[in-house]
């Protein structure tokens, strides 16, 4: 992707700007129907994860720059696929030209974040420490909230944690 004066990815509808849940945010220049693509996102792969990370599988991230302007929310207005080495935001309901904030949730796309930390999109605010503390948690109504969002390795690393536990013994 080409970059921009600064040195960050550059796009023609993508654009950093203020945000209202974190210090700044991703916003786009035209409006994005709802299941409609926002962008794709390339970068480096790194083995470890930090808090600039996305997890594209097991033992993979992607460092992007735009990354580190999608900020978490409960309630995002996006979710990821990842698509071979790249990342790509797909709009979960209708993103207004220059004024909704393109989100995600961040539970949806690590197992285990790097650095937890609490939403600033609620009320109550949140722990936000990626898919296996939800399941630590037993957060049954987030988690089938975010199912179909989540990424398919945190479902399949999830899945590997429960089927290793051991069963109850009855009496």
């Amino acid at each position: 992707m080409p970059q921009d004066d600064y040195g960050y990815e550059k796009s023609d509808w993508l654009f950093i700007g203020p945000s209202e849940i974190n210090g700044f945010g991703l916003f786009s220049r035209k409006t994005i129907s709802s299941g409609a693509i926002v962008g794709r996102l390339g970068g480096a792969i790194q083995r470890t994860p930090n808090k600039r990370t996305i997890q594209i599988d097991r033992d993979r991230h992607l460092c992007s720059d735009f990354i580190d302007f999608v900020n978490h929310n409960c309630r995002p207005s996006a979710y990821i696929r990842v698509e071979s080495e790249t990342i790509v935001l797909n709009a979960i309901s209708e993103i207004n030209r220059e004024t909704s904030e393109i989100s995600i949730d961040y539970n949806c796309s690590e197992y285990s974040l790097a650095e937890s930390f609490m939403c600033r999109c609620c009320r109550k605010a949140n722990h936000v420490a990626g898919y296996k503390y939800l399941i630590e948690t037993n957060q049954k109504e987030y988690l089938r909230r975010i199912r179909r969002f989540a990424l398919s390795h945190l479902l399949q690393m999830a899945e590997e944690v429960r089927t290793t536990l051991p069963k109850p013994q009855s009496h």
